[in-house]
């Protein structure tokens, strides 16, 4: 079972707290700097959930037996995520962990817990991505990317 996230999200944030879109790239592991060669065949990418400006961001690493062979329909069951408030979601992650199984279940749950840190932080600085930047260096990897 993964731990409870219940955070509060200050009411001081002027940021729009409904999940806006989602991003998932798969990356090819031979390209990318740094990596050990024993990490280069494993199924492994970056799950991106925004609100508005701010971005959480969790990376996934699927061991070779158990990688999905679509990543569009692995991926698509998060699409009833988008318009939700970040207070209806991780109630609705845990509903769902059963149903969606423990590896999207971790890398979400990482997501989440990343996008609502970012809100805080957000409200305090301004640490926000540029969209453009963090789009640039994914697709420069990417073989696989879905938008949802």
């Amino acid at each position: 079972m993964i731990a409870s996230c219940d955070v509060e999200i200050r009411t001081e944030i002027r940021v729009d707290t409904r999940i806006s879109s989602m991003e998932i790239i798969r990356y090819d592991m031979r390209k990318l700097p740094f990596i050990a060669r024993e990490h280069s065949s494993c199924y492994c990418g970056l799950f991106k959930i925004s609100c508005g400006n701010v971005h959480g961001f969790a990376e996934f690493e699927l061991p070779v037996g158990s990688h999905p062979s679509d990543l569009v329909k692995w991926a698509s069951v998060f699409r009833v995520l988008k318009g939700m408030e970040l207070s209806q979601v991780t109630q609705f992650i845990q509903q769902h962990q059963e149903l969606w199984g423990n590896e999207r279940m971790l890398f979400l749950h990482e997501a989440v817990s990343n996008l609502l840190l970012n809100l805080e932080q957000g409200s305090t600085s301004d640490v926000m991505l540029n969209r453009e930047e963090i789009r640039a260096f994914l697709m420069q990897y990417a073989l696989t990317y879905y938008s949802f």
